[in-house]
C-alpha cells in the first residue's frame, strides 16, 4: 500500500506543471520617479558621458548631516596621505551621538581615523583629524570653506567637521556632487566608503565596525556612499553604483528614505543609460586631439579653447602616475573622467581618456 502510494506521488509530481521564473520589474519611468521620489533635492549623473540622468532642486540649500566628513576625510587624507598617528585630545572626545569612543592621551593611526568615519561615521575621529592636521577645529573649517570654493560649490557652507547641526550649514545636491567626485578621486578613499566592515582597535578594545550603507552588498553594483542623517537635515546621501562597467552617481538630501530613493534612481539610471561614446582607434599610439570645441564668451570674456580628452590605449607596465606624468595632468583629474575599480590595476588594451587644460589663443 505504502509502495502504490508512493508511485502515484510521483506521477502526480512529475505531471504538475514547471514553476515559472516571475518576470523582472519594470525599470520605473520618469514619471514614477517624480512621484515617488521622497528627497526634496536630488541629482544623478553618468561620469563617463557627464550628463544628469536625473535633477530635482539641484541648488536648494539644506543641511548636510555626515556627507560633510567626505571633506574632512579629503583634505586630510591631502595633508597627511593617510599616514602616520594622532594623539586624541580631550576637546576631540566632547562630541555625540555617533562616536568610537575615543580617550584622551590614546595615540591613533591616521588610517583609522579615516576609516572610522567614512565607514563607522564617527564624530569623534572626526574632531580628531580636523584639529590635529590644521592646528585647531576652527582653522580646519575654515579650510573646508575654502577647498570648497576651489571645487565650484558656490552653495554650500561648513561649520564642523562632523555634520552635526547647529552651526547652520548648508549644501546643496550640486555641490555635494562636485565633493563627491573630488572624493571618489581618491583611490584609498574610494576603497575605503565600499568596506563592509573592518575591526578599530583603540583604547577600549577592539570592535568591528559595520558600514552604514544598508544597500552595500544587497543593492546590485552599489559601490562607494557616505551616508548621513540628523532630526534637522532627515536622510542625506552620496552613492555610485556600477552595472556592466558603467557607473551612475547620485547625491541626495532631505529625503524620508534615502535607501528607497537610491534603489528608484539608480533603477531608472540604468535603464535609460546614454550611449557610451564611440570606440577609440585601436592603434597603441596616442592619436592627435580632435579638433577643439569653443565656448561661447559672455561680455568682456576670452574665448576658451576646450581641447576633447587624448584617448589613450594602455600598454604594458603603464601606471596611472606615469601616464599622469606623461600628459602633464593630475591622476585626480584622469580619474574623474573614468571611473576606475582599482586605478592601481591597468589593464592592457583598457582604453582611458586623458583630459587637457583649457587654452586661451
Amino acid at each position: 500500500m505504502n509502495r502504490l502510494l508512493f508511485w502515484v506521488l510521483v506521477l502526480v509530481a512529475s505531471a504538475a506543471p514547471a514553476a515559472q521564473p516571475k518576470p523582472k520589474p519594470k525599470p520605473p519611468t520618469l514619471e514614477q520617479v517624480n512621484e515617488q521620489l521622497l528627497a526634496r533635492a536630488a541629482l544623478m549623473v553618468d561620469p563617463l558621458t557627464g550628463q544628469a540622468l536625473y535633477a530635482r532642486n539641484v541648488d536648494d540649500p539644506f543641511p548636510p548631516a555626515s556627507t560633510v566628513k567626505m571633506m574632512t576625510a579629503l583634505l586630510a587624507f591631502e595633508k597627511t596621505g593617510g599616514i602616520g598617528t594622532i594623539t586624541v585630545q580631550p576637546e576631540d572626545t566632547r562630541v555625540e551621538p555617533s562616536h568610537v569612543p575615543l580617550r584622551p592621551g590614546e595615540r591613533v593611526e591616521i588610517s583609522d581615523l579615516l576609516r572610522s568615519i567614512i565607514i563607522g561615521s564617527d564624530n569623534d575621529s572626526a574632531m580628531a583629524l580636523a584639529r590635529a592636521t590644521a592646528g585647531s577645529t576652527p582653522l580646519f573649517v575654515q579650510e573646508m570653506n575654502a577647498e570648497a570654493l576651489k571645487l565650484g560649490m558656490t552653495r554650500t557652507r561648513f561649520g564642523n567637521p562632523h555634520g552635526l547641526p547647529g552651526t547652520g550649514q548648508v549644501t546643496t545636491v550640486r555641490d555635494l556632487m562636485a565633493l563627491f567626485n573630488a572624493f571618489l578621486a581618491k583611490p584609498e578613499l574610494r576603497r575605503m566608503a565600499q568596506t563592509p566592515a573592518y575591526h578599530l582597535r583603540t583604547a577600549i578594545g577592539l570592535q568591528r565596525m559595520k558600514n552604514h550603507n544598508k544597500l552595500l552588498g544587497v543593492y546590485p553594483g552599489m559601490g562607494p556612499a557616505k551616508t548621513g542623517w540628523t532630526y534637522e537635515s532627515r536622510h542625506t546621501f552620496a552613492a555610485a553604483a556600477k552595472r556592466e562597467g558603467r557607473e551612475l552617481r547620485l547625491t541626495l538630501l532631505r529625503s524620508a528614505n534615502k535607501w528607497k530613493d537610491t534603489r528608484l534612481l539608480f533603477d531608472y539610471g540604468f535603464a535609460n543609460l546614454p550611449s557610451a561614446p564611440a570606440p577609440p582607434p585601436t592603434s597603441l599610439a596616442a592619436p592627435e586631439p580632435a579638433e577643439p570645441r569653443l565656448t561661447a564668451p559672455g561680455p568682456q570674456e576670452k574665448v576658451l579653447i576646450q581641447p576633447d580628452p587624448i584617448i589613450y590605449t594602455v600598454r604594458k607596465g603603464d601606471s596611472l602616475s606615469g601616464i599622469a606624468k606623461r600628459y602633464r595632468v593630475g591622476v585626480e583629474d584622469i580619474l574623474l573622467i573614468n571611473p576606475m575599480d582599482d586605478p592601481d590595476f591597468l589593464i592592457p588594451g583598457q582604453v582611458i581618456r586623458i583630459p587637457q587644460k583649457p587654452k586661451v589663443p
